[in-house]
């Protein structure tokens, strides 16, 4: 697969505002939702076991991480940089694996070479989002979903978990 080809398809799925910074190949552990395909159910369960790899391109802009897979059966997806909350490098033995984790302590894997590389790169970007209008951004995907892709997972989506304990 051409690195240019899928990234040019991209340039229409771009919100305003948005630049498309780099395209890595890489592929999705999605694990299944066992309710998908029902009304109201993910399709999804981000952290969940038995996931199911998908092929793909994974895109990097200055506001998000949008996957879009090889096949076009498969649906594409978006994650809001701040809802990431950490990127771990993953791998073991000969498994080249990173882990994106969101705020809330929900997490997704990707395989793909070249880890440190990928890692640097969006935790360069991520830095700068703070700085950005998130009021107005969330306004121009509520006016354009569909360039989010079949799911997204964006900030309010993944508000920190807090535990209480209980004495009794």
């Amino acid at each position: 697969m051409n690195d240019v080809s899928p990234a040019l398809m991209m340039q229409k799925e771009l919100l305003p505002g948005e630049k498309l910074l780099s395209s890595f190949g890489a592929n999705v552990l999605l694990p299944l939702h066992p309710d998908a395909g029902r009304t109201g159910a993910p399709p999804y369960v981000l952290g969940a076991s038995a996931p199911r790899k998908v092929l793909g391109m994974l895109h990097l802009t200055n506001y998000r991480l949008k996957f879009k897979p090889a096949n076009p059966v498969e649906p594409a997806f978006s994650i809001m940089l701040p809802a990431i909350s950490a990127i771990r490098n993953a791998s073991f033995l000969f498994v080249r694996k990173f882990r994106l984790v969101m705020q809330d302590g929900t997490h997704i894997d990707f395989l793909k070479w070249g880890i440190p590389a990928v890692i640097a790169a969006i935790n360069a970007v991520a830095t700068q989002t703070r700085q950005l209008d998130w009021a107005a951004i969330e306004r121009d995907i509520a006016a354009a979903p569909e360039t989010m892709g079949a799911w997204s997972i964006q900030l309010s989506d993944v508000q920190p978990t807090t535990s209480v304990a209980s004495a009794g």
